[in-house]
């Protein structure tokens, strides 16, 4: 299973959820699940709840459409607020005030 994580508020993220399973495509390949984290964790002087929301896609279903409706929720996600992609080999801390993103 290809999982993606992306880090931000968590107002945003429950957003970013629900629009993943309103779509009627990403609903049937992917699984979306939103973990609280302490900001002071993310080194951040943001107020406001973080979270992190890991995006598990179901193994051979790993097409361009899949990918293309995530990215364009996530373009939507960052429009409204800050969004980092966590990189899962990098074993980021946080949001460091630039944009990580998947293009």
């Amino acid at each position: 299973m290809e999982t993606l994580t992306y880090r931000g508020e968590k107002a945003n993220l429950q957003v970013l959820a629900e629009e993943i399973a309103a779509d009627p495509v990403l609903k049937q390949h992917c699984v979306s699940e939103i973990q609280i984290t302490d900001a002071a964790e993310q080194g951040s002087l943001r107020y406001g709840a973080w979270a992190e929301i890991t995006v598990a896609i179901a193994s051979g279903v790993a097409t361009n459409a899949i990918y293309d409706g995530l990215r364009y929720l996530v373009s939507r996600a960052r429009d409204r607020g800050v969004v980092t992609e966590v990189d899962p080999q990098s074993g980021d801390d946080g949001p460091t005030g630039t944009d990580a993103s998947r293009e």
